[in-house]
């Protein structure tokens, strides 16, 4: 990919009023796990919706066709550079805001923005398609050049599921309640013969917790930073350059000894494992009954049924900490801090990532077509069909379809999303390299203190390389 376009040949035409316009042909989707006719699944497991709502379209405009890929993607990040280099990408695909702001290649997605800005003709009285939309997960989104790369509408809420066969059996009967009570549970679990965790602990995901409980009054200050809601990677930014999410500041690492006790109760081997490429065993060992507990999305609800778990599932949320367990908590709670957008997240392709949409009117045809299916009437369809996640635009309301005791996960839903975390500075800071320091201090490799300083030279760099690319002055925020 060493072509490069100008500015212009990207930028995409979004007047309504050409629609569809005289273009026709067959617009190719990969919508992850929205996908319709799905090969191999159950006919009562079949998700139907996207395929109405796309005949609704065909019907509506003779000669377009939509085609949804149904073909199985292990690595969706690795699968969009193979296809865009090649100039085969998708031209509507799911992608995650963050790869697409920093890992990916830049120009395989249009900047969506100025659509946002515009009315979307399928949605009665709409002066912005925007307006329909969560203001801070679209805040969210934007990458430092300001683009929007994806239309985000779901959300996924991030639970505790517990086997409550394996928990009688250590003769325990509910679930925890603090981080205490989880950690002395966990030693209940070892003592009886049963792994508390099969699992890598995930330093983005277990850091959010601790992180928004230990900062959640300074909340308002390090998320308005960028003078937009929500926590993101300029505030992120500026708040490392300031010293606070840093170990110059005490609540920045204090937590890491407490959460030691509960991975020393893990099996070791998996402490210093990549996140990414150990995701599927983890899984496996709770589905088949060898671990007592999953830290996972509401997504898995799926899975577990789809694989035929066959114990009684549970499902708890982040408990709480209390001044016994840090003397820097908070009590706040953070059960929903750390969630975010599902997979209704889609991008369009670039003419210099697919070679189809270099057609003289397709990219406006595209857009027509996401503009359709991209309303609240259609996001609440395909949210209440696959039952595992919830909208997050006005005028919807969550449906989860979880066949087992959900009232952890629904508790989150709706509610504010104040979250503090590390890893959007810099591709790769949360989940590699962070990731790797976190591993080695749980496993006994490195000491705090030793953790502490490589953890401030690797942010100091994160700050600074930010800075540069993105030509932020952060003296200005001295």
């Amino acid at each position: 990919m060493k072509r490069v376009l100008t500015l212009s040949s990207l930028l995409l035409v979004c007047a309504a009023s050409a629609a569809p316009g005289a273009w026709r042909g067959t617009i190719t989707m990969y919508v992850q796990e929205y996908t319709p006719n799905w090969p191999g699944v159950k006919k009562e497991s079949q998700l139907k919706v996207f395929q109405s709502i796309a005949d609704e379209y065909q019907k509506k405009y003779p000669g377009m066709k939509i085609r949804f890929s149904t073909v199985p993607v292990p690595d969706n990040d690795t699968n969009i550079r193979v296809k865009a280099a090649a100039g085969e990408l998708f031209d509507i695909y799911w992608a995650q805001a963050a790869s697409l702001n920093s890992t990916l290649p830049k120009n395989v997605a249009l900047d969506l923005s100025k659509a946002f800005d515009q009315p979307n003709p399928y949605i009665p009285g709409n002066k912005a398609w925007k307006d329909v939309m969560s203001p801070s997960v679209l805040a969210e989104s934007r990458a430092p050049n300001g683009a929007v790369y994806v239309l985000s509408g779901d959300e996924v809420a991030y639970t505790i599921f517990y086997n409550k066969d394996l928990f009688k059996k250590a003769g325990l009967t509910k679930a925890p309640t603090s981080f205490s009570e989880l950690v002395a549970d966990s030693k209940k679990l070892k003592a009886a013969g049963i792994a508390p965790f099969h699992a890598v602990p995930a330093y983005p995901w277990w850091s959010t917790y601790f992180l928004s409980d230990l900062y959640s009054r300074d909340y308002a200050k390090l998320a308005g930073f960028d003078g937009q809601p929500g926590f993101s990677a300029l505030d992120e930014v500026v708040a490392i350059h300031k010293g606070v999410l840093s170990p110059k500041d005490d609540r920045f690492m204090s937590w890491w000894p407490k959460f030691k006790e509960l991975t020393d109760l893990w099996p070791r081997d998996y402490l210093t494992l990549d996140v990414g490429k150990n995701y599927d065993a983890f899984n496996q060992d709770f589905v088949g009954g060898k671990s007592a507990m999953a830290f996972e999305g509401s997504y898995s609800a799926r899975t577990l049924k789809d694989l035929g778990a066959k114990f009684e599932v549970g499902a708890f949320n982040f408990p709480k900490l209390t001044k016994n367990e840090s003397p820097l908590a908070t009590g706040a709670n953070v059960a929903n801090a750390f969630g975010g957008t599902g997979s209704f997240q889609f991008a369009i392709s670039t003419p210099l990532a697919n070679k189809t949409m270099r057609e003289k009117g397709k990219q406006e045809a595209v857009l027509d077509w996401m503009r359709f299916f991209g309303t609240p009437r259609n996001l609440q369809r395909l949210t209440a069909e696959n039952g595992s996640y919830a909208p997050t635009w006005k005028g919807t309301t969550p449906k989860l379809a979880l066949d087992f005791d959900s009232s952890a996960i629904k508790a989150q839903i709706g509610r504010p999303r104040r979250a503090v975390n590390v890893g959007n500075a810099a591709p790769n800071l949360g989940w590699v390299d962070m990731q790797r320091i976190f591993g080695l201090y749980l496993s006994g490799n490195l000491t705090l203190d030793a953790a502490k300083k490589q953890v401030q030279t690797l942010l100091d760099r994160a700050a600074a390389d930010y800075a540069r690319k993105n030509r932020v002055d952060l003296a200005k925020y001295d």
